[in-house]
This record gives C-alpha cells, sequence and structure tokens, in this order.
C-alpha cells in the first residue's frame, strides 16, 4: 500500500472514532449544536440565532436584535443591507451633542437662538413672515429625540459647529468611520427625503446596532430617550411633547430608547432598547409597512428572547395610582413596624405661572403621563390658572381603613376607595368588597388584587359584557371572604 494510502486511511480511521466519541457521548451535543449556530458575521458581530424568535420578518426589511450582556446578535434579517433611516439620523446628533457636553464645550442650559422663516397666505398673497425662536440645548435634545422635531434637530446641529451645516455634516460623517459604520451616509442631520433616493441617509440595522451602543453608555441620552412625556420650552411657553417610540410609553420602565424614523421611501424604522431584570437588548427594525407592525415586532422579539434566557417579558405600564400597602422609612430603620395604608384622593390642582408639569408630577408624587391621560392633554400649553385633575395618594388613618372594605350583599355606597389587606383574602360567595376603578385600571388588573378571584367572577357579579372600557370612578363589587 502507498504511503499517500496509509495517511489518508489513518486520517479516516481518526475521523470515525471521533464521530463515534460524539455518538456515545464522548462530546457535548448541546455545544456541538450550538457551535454550528455561532457565525462570526464580516461586520464583527457574533451571530448566535436563537430558533424561540418567532416574528412576522416578511413584514420588515431589515433588522436585528443584539443581547449587549452577552454580546451576540441573536435574530437578524439583512443586518448588512443599506437602506434609508429617516429620523434614525437624529441619533448621530444626540451623540455628537452629549459628546461635546461631556468635553465642556456646551451646556445642557446654553440657549440656542434663531430665526423662524415662516409663508402666510394673506389676502390671495403669500407673504413671508420671521419671528425669533429660543431654546436651551436640554429642549432642543427632547424635542429632537422624544417628538422627532426636524427643526429642533437641525438647530441643535448647527450650534454644534457655530451654524456651520456643512461642517456639522462632516463631523456626522467622520464620527459613523470612527465608530466602525462603513455603510452609513449623512446629507443632512434630520433625515429627511433626499431629491432621488440615491440623496437620503443611509445605514444598515449593523451600523446602527454600532451607533446605539456607544449611545447607551450615556446615562443621560437614556433619560430623554425612555420618556414617555416631556415639557419643552421655548421661553414663553411651556408644551408637552409625546414619544413617537410608543414602547417607551406601553413598557414605561423596560424601555428606555431610542428613535424612531418614517418616510415614504424608509418606511417605519425603530431602534429600541429595553433593560429588564438588568439585561441589556438592543433591537432594530427598518422599513416596516405601519407603525403598530413595528413596534410588534420589536416587542415580540424582546419578548420572545427574554423568555429563552428566563427573564420576565416586558410588563405593560400602568401610569394610574393604585391602593397599596407600605412600611414608613422608620419601620425600616426598626420603628414601630406599623404598617400604614394608602387611598386615593382625586383633587383640583391650579397651575401658576412658570409651573410645569414635572414639577407638579413631582408634587403630587405621580408620573407626567399620569397628569396627561387624566386631563387628556395633547401638546399644548400649561397656561397659569389652569385646572388639572390630580389623583394622589394619602396616608390613610383610622381603624375603617386598617382592613379591605367588607360589605353584605346589600352594602351602602363605598365613599373612599377600598385599600387592599397586606394578606389578600379569599373567595366567598356571600361576601364582597367594593373597588372603586381608578385611572389604568382593566378587570384584570383588579383581580390580581384578591387571591383567588378571576375576571369572570367580577364580570359576572357585576354584569359586565365586556373587559375594557371600564368608567373611572366606577364602583365594582370583588366577591371576598372576612
Amino acid at each position: 500500500m502507498k504511503r499517500s494510502t496509509i495517511i489518508f486511511s489513518a486520517a479516516f480511521a481518526l475521523f470515525i472514532n471521533n464521530s463515534r466519541a460524539f455518538a456515545t457521548g464522548g462530546f457535548d451535543n448541546s455545544d456541538t449544536a450550538k457551535a454550528r449556530n455561532v457565525i462570526a458575521d464580516p461586520s464583527g458581530f457574533t451571530i448566535a440565532s436563537d430558533p424561540n424568535i418567532n416574528i412576522n420578518e416578511k413584514s420588515i426589511k431589515a433588522g436585528l436584535l443584539y443581547d449587549a450582556d452577552n454580546k451576540k446578535i441573536v435574530w437578524q434579517k439583512e443586518m448588512n443591507q443599506p437602506l434609508p433611516i429617516a429620523s434614525l439620523t437624529k441619533m448621530m446628533v444626540a451623540l455628537l451633542a452629549i459628546e461635546d457636553i461631556h468635553a465642556g464645550k456646551i451646556k445642557w442650559d446654553d440657549v440656542v437662538h434663531w430665526t423662524r422663516e415662516s409663508v402666510w397666505k394673506v389676502k390671495g398673497k403669500n407673504k413671508t413672515v420671521y419671528t425669533q425662536a429660543s431654546y436651551t440645548v436640554k429642549d432642543l435634545f427632547k424635542a429632537a429625540m422624544i417628538a422627532s422635531n426636524n427643526e429642533c434637530a437641525e438647530a441643535l446641529a448647527r450650534y454644534l459647529e457655530g451654524n456651520d451645516l456643512q461642517a456639522v455634516l462632516d463631523r456626522m460623517n467622520l464620527r459613523a468611520r470612527e465608530l466602525g459604520m462603513k455603510n452609513t451616509w449623512y446629507g443632512n442631520p434630520t433625515g429627511l427625503p433626499g431629491a432621488s433616493s440615491k440623496l437620503d441617509n443611509y445605514s444598515t440595522p449593523s451600523d446602527l446596532l454600532l451607533l446605539a451602543l456607544e449611545m447607551v453608555k450615556y446615562s443621560d441620552i437614556l433619560a430623554v430617550t425612555g420618556m414617555g412625556y416631556a415639557d419643552v420650552s421655548n421661553g414663553e411657553s411651556v408644551n408637552v411633547i409625546r414619544n413617537h417610540n410608543h414602547l417607551t410609553i406601553d413598557y414605561s420602565g423596560d424601555v428606555d430608547g431610542m428613535k424612531t424614523g418614517y418616510t415614504k421611501r424608509a418606511g417605519f424604522c425603530l431602534v429600541a432598547t429595553s433593560k429588564k431584570c438588568d439585561h441589556r437588548l438592543i433591537s432594530i427594525a427598518l422599513g416596516a409597512k405601519a407603525p403598530g407592525v413595528r413596534n410588534d415586532i420589536v416587542a415580540d422579539m424582546i419578548n420572545d428572547y427574554y423568555t429563552t434566557i428566563g427573564e420576565d417579558r416586558l410588563t405593560a405600564s400602568c401610569n394610574a395610582p393604585v391602593n397599596n400597602t407600605y412600611a414608613s422609612k422608620d419601620d425600616d430603620e426598626g420603628g414601630s413596624g406599623v404598617i400604614y395604608q394608602t387611598k386615593t384622593v382625586k383633587t383640583i390642582h391650579r397651575v401658576y405661572k412658570g409651573e410645569t408639569l414635572t414639577e407638579i408630577a413631582d408634587k403630587y408624587d405621580c408620573s407626567l403621563a399620569d397628569l396627561v391621560k387624566w386631563n387628556h392633554l395633547q401638546v399644548a400649553t400649561i397656561a397659569p390658572g389652569r385646572k388639572l385633575i390630580v389623583y394622589a395618594r394619602v396616608k390613610a388613618t383610622g381603624d375603617s381603613l386598617a382592613q379591605t372594605q367588607v360589605a353584605d350583599a346589600t352594602p351602602p355606597v363605598a365613599k373612599t376607595a377600598p385599600v387592599a389587606k397586606t394578606v389578600r383574602p379569599s373567595i366567598s360567595k356571600e361576601k364582597y368588597a367594593v373597588y372603586i376603578v381608578q385611572p389604568g385600571d382593566t378587570l384584570t388588573s383588579i383581580a390580581q388584587n384578591y387571591n383567588g378571584v378571576t375576571v369572570r367572577q367580577i364580570k359576572a357579579i357585576n354584569r359586565i359584557s365586556k373587559n375594557h372600557g371600564l368608567r373611572v370612578g366606577a364602583r365594582l363589587r370583588v366577591p371576598v371572604n372576612t
């Protein structure tokens, strides 16, 4: 036998032995299977696809989900495909602004002035009107990143380079190259469409991931992008703006960023960041057909992956105040050990001159989203003297509030909201508690306040045919036992 044949035979025998060892447990089957799914992408990221992520990927042109803690992409579609990015452009403007702030070049409270040029129709003729605009850097930042305001984004960008727009664009493209964003180009600081598709700002999901990873290093960016609502002042009045990234409202506290975008050619785009249970994920979706579709895809992929790794799914936000129990600060430090109850009280707050919604929310220990929801506020000026409805939580005292209110079959009407006991009661057909519906309540959330109570029971005893549309202030009977 020839020497080459012997070598080949030995190699083949070694392969057979290894295969047998693999089949008999000599190697870890699960690790080998995982290794087969791990790919080193040309973008420099490791791809380890999670088969449990089940989304309608046909509804977006490209995207990815990145596990920042484990430094791997767990789902992707066309992640290196350049596509128009619309207002995701503003992410780079925000990064440059925050870097300048940290470098001491500009400050949050710097006031930026510029002249607005508007065209009005007066008696059939066009008339150009000039007005002065004045915002702080902080308010420009919030308007650009939360409400995606193009004028404020450009004003902020110009301020970074002494009103030299070309210098800003050069800097944006240079910073992209420094971050390794090889397939990204900026032709304007807003994301507005160019004269043709070739002149649109573009990037790839993998490039946008590099940008997002740099941005999440700055807590002051996430402090803004995670806001569902925010106050913005123009020096004369204060407006309330709502985040275009509705996930920050739907999953307040779980989703803390980052930016939406839309043009006809770009479709609906989103870079979303979440940190549920301190586990950071970054999700990117480009070219969705509708904002709801985009949001659902992003939320679904995040939830699917959190389930895979054994973490909780994103939690729907409930901004309304709820009745609960809490221990006083003295108790935590070894005081009397008394557990106090709280109750919700509706009150009216009259806005005084110069007061903002944020200050009002802080005063009543509620969120800005609460005030907006309770008063059906839009993006409007908060005029001095305006009356706002506030549901404030106050400490309840007296024996009547020491336990859940329980009544017989025909009780008197409760005048105060019931307070849940520390130990929830069990079910009884003869007794029930009177629960007063608060803003944001659902039948499910109400049922969860009482052990063993189901939505079906609450619907049956109150003759409710639907599980939504509960009227705030309505009194519901909940079956309990004394």
